[in-house]
């Protein structure tokens, strides 16, 4: 009996191998790239490289618009599904992808308190004191890319990168108040570290 036993053990483990290579090597050929809308590439040099890692493929950049759909998706916001296009927008305009979800937690909650139901309007652009209404946006994407030009155009390429100088800008009240705004930006951001 301890004689059979031993080959047919060793048979089955190699039978077991050889199912579970060709499984393995089916599903690794299957790509999840299909439900991807953007692939955003990393500055940094260590991580511009994908990774095999037990059979899993791990790509750069990857952990970035993770970061902010799951933050926003805590959070209730309708800008949750939109993660990668922010991040694909804030490499395009040379931002921090945390900035543009940031400032709008601060100014409307990430998009849930907005002035009115169709204007996408998540970060109190052109929302002055006494008024109710700022500017509208044809959806979320259009609004995502003008918020992150805006941003680039009229506060980094004016030498204003520090969230303080930023504020001082954006929300001058904010800054008789201890940099609120700044504050509260900086906040959201390090959450989405």
């Amino acid at each position: 009996m301890v004689l059979v036993w031993f080959p047919l053990t060793l048979g089955l483990l190699f039978c077991n191998l050889l199912v579970l290579s060709s499984m393995s090597a089916r599903s690794s050929s299957q790509s999840y790239e299909k439900t991807r809308i953007y692939r955003v590439p990393v500055a940094s040099s260590a991580l511009d490289s994908s990774e095999q890692v037990l059979g899993a493929t791990i790509e750069a950049g990857d952990a970035r618009a993770l970061i902010v759909s799951s933050y926003l998706a805590k959070q209730e916001s309708p800008l949750a599904e939109f993660a990668n296009y922010i991040i694909d927008r804030a490499e395009a305009y040379g931002v921090d992808y945390r900035m543009v979800p940031a400032i709008s937690m601060c100014e409307s909650g990430g998009g849930k308190r907005i002035p009115t139901k169709d204007s996408y309007n998540a970060w109190g652009i052109s929302v002055y004191t006494g008024q109710l209404t700022g500017k509208k946006f044809i959806n979320w994407m259009y609004a995502i890319d003008w918020v992150s030009k805006y941003i680039k155009e009229k506060y980094h390429d004016q030498g204003l990168v520090e969230l303080t100088d930023i504020g001082a800008k954006w929300a001058p009240p904010s800054v008789e108040n201890g940099n609120s705004w700044a504050n509260c930006v900086n906040f959201f951001m390090n959450q989405m570290q």
